[in-house]
């Protein structure tokens, strides 16, 4: 059984620790990958006290999920018998939980972005012009709210076994922290990848702020037109940049 009120915000920080030391762990070679080369990747102290406070937050909605569970309330099960639409349905939810995500994220990061949120809330995110694996949950508390919402939403909603929910939330904490660490992991996916958005696209939103919003596909930015223009070109130049680092070492 997962205590989600240690799950949550210990898995965050193991991926924000993670990416931080990511170039000292590969021995210096994540830094032909680097997005920008002026960019030292350095965290400053309020980035990581607002990170502290956001990762509290998470192991607060986490605990209020595990009393939910003890008394019988939320829609995870742990019970599973091996029958076909058992398991189906067990791959299914999953991908609807991914699905759900990409749309609440768009749609809440639009919000965010409004008259309403921005000043007050999501600027206090937008004053990592550099994103850095801290800066990943780096957020008022009112935004950090809106990013861990999703996680109750499909506890109380969506049928869904806890080891799956698991690894949702696993992905979930992964590709946000990934966004930010200033790295492009992925210049050469095939073609086929390119619906997936990079670490590129959300660091241009940081540097442009008014595209790119989408989180896991590139989906929602093309049909709304909110990409940034010459995101697939930069994105090009890119990959040719890692990749002739990549050969000179």
């Amino acid at each position: 059984m997962i205590l989600w009120t240690a799950f949550i915000p210990i898995t965050a920080l193991f991926f924000i620790v993670y990416f931080d030391k990511i170039n000292v762990i590969s021995r210096g070679k994540k830094s032909a990958f680097k997005i920008d080369d002026q960019n030292t990747l350095k965290a400053t102290k309020r980035e990581v006290k607002l990170t502290l406070l956001s990762l509290s937050m998470f192991a607060a909605i986490g605990l209020v999920m595990d009393i939910c569970l003890k008394a019988g309330y939320g829609a995870i099960y742990n019970d599973y018998h091996f029958g076909l639409l058992e398991t189906l349905y067990l791959i299914a939810s999953f991908f609807i939980a991914l699905a759900m995500h990409d749309l609440y994220f768009y749609a809440t990061h639009r919000l965010l972005h409004s008259k309403l949120f921005f000043n007050r809330v999501h600027a206090v995110h937008h004053k990592s012009h550099n994103p850095n694996a801290w800066s990943a949950f780096s957020f008022h508390p009112i935004e950090g709210l809106f990013q861990i919402g999703i996680l109750p939403l499909i506890f109380f909603f969506l049928p869904i076994h806890s080891f799956v929910f698991g690894l949702f939330t696993i992905l979930l904490l992964f590709i946000s922290v990934y966004g930010h660490c200033g790295y492009e992991l992925r210049p050469n996916k095939v073609a086929a990848f390119h619906m997936f958005n990079t670490s590129l696209h959300h660091y241009q939103h940081h540097q442009f702020v008014r595209y790119n919003f989408g989180l896991y596909l590139n989906t929602w930015d093309k049909l709304f037109k909110s990409n940034y223009p010459k995101y697939e070109e930069s994105f090009e130049k890119l990959r040719d940049t890692i990749n002739a680092a990549n050969r000179a070492q």
